[in-house]
């Protein structure tokens, strides 16, 4: 069995523009590609049984996003192979970093070739947009501008940063903010497309903050250490600029150590990258 890394991703920016009659939301976000990644093993079988060698005690399977990625495959291809399928799970969940969309995509974009499908990318990324907003994303596989409910996908090159990501270990459900009145749905719709930090920008606050309100105290927090805390998506994961190692900054990290320590929040270092690290370690992979 062969294991491929499952990246996580952060939102660089996230506006929500208008709601659409369908009940989407018309949004505008960058995204870019994390070095912290979920792992997934794959072996192929002639036979068309799903072998699942991790648990489904916590969800039930027809809720786990890679079950729903075979499914869907096997729906668009008739494909009659197998597979057995391991899940080592490193990313939270409900965080804002697209772990499950990442699963779901991982596992289209390795079946496609294990199976020897041969489908585009957009057919893949089809395939994807019907199981969530943000597997196309990871299927595409680079850093980008992306609009409408995240299919609309633009390249975009960022600087690949040094951060740290905060894990408060508080599970937020997308379809709450999403749904909440205290979402804004106006923001003016921007044409140029570029990132620089006065585009640090989430739209989702005012709902995170009123659904999920010790999240407006955790960014107080780390507010008042200077820190200057972005949260990704939805939440809830936070995301800060990585210690530059000066005698100020070793101050702000030593007090936030303390305080993650009190809080039991889970610290991780991580650089961004503008390729996932999916097609950096298996750029076969990639498809046409």
């Amino acid at each position: 069995m062969h294991y491929y890394p499952s990246p996580a991703k952060i939102n660089r920016m996230l506006r929500v523009i208008r709601r659409e009659a369908n009940g989407y939301h018309y949004l505008q976000t960058i995204f870019q590609f994390t070095d912290l990644y979920d792992e997934i093993g794959y072996q192929i079988t002639e036979q068309p049984e799903i072998t699942f060698l991790y648990s489904h005690s916590s969800f039930p399977k027809e809720e786990d996003l890679i079950y729903r990625a075979i499914m869907a495959l096997k729906k668009a291809t008739h494909c009659q192979k197998g597979v057995v399928i391991d899940l080592i799970k490193n990313l939270p969940m409900g965080a804002g970093i697209g772990g499950g969309s990442s699963n779901a995509a991982t596992t289209l974009i390795v079946l496609n070739r294990l199976w020897e499908l041969n489908l585009s990318m957009a057919k893949l990324i089809e395939i994807g947009s019907q199981l969530g907003a943000d597997v196309p994303i990871f299927i595409y596989g680079k850093s980008a501008w992306g609009e409408g409910i995240g299919e609309k996908l633009t390249p975009l090159s960022l600087p690949e940063e040094h951060f740290l990501m905060i894990n408060p270990g508080i599970h937020i459900s997308t379809k709450v903010i999403f749904e909440s009145p205290f979402l804004p749905r106006d923001s003016t719709l921007m044409s140029e497309y570029y990132f620089d930090q006065s585009r640090a920008i989430n739209d989702c606050l005012p709902a995170i903050y009123h659904h999920y309100p010790k999240m407006e105290q955790i960014v107080e927090q780390l507010t008042a250490l200077d820190l200057d805390p972005y949260i990704t998506g939805t939440g809830s994961c936070l995301y800060i600029k990585a210690p530059m190692g000066g005698e100020a900054d070793t101050e702000k990290y030593q007090k936030l150590k303390e305080l993650a320590t009190q809080s039991a929040w889970q610290l991780l270092p991580f650089q961004s990258r503008n390729l996932s690290p999916l097609y950096s370690v298996a750029p076969q992979l990639m498809p046409d």
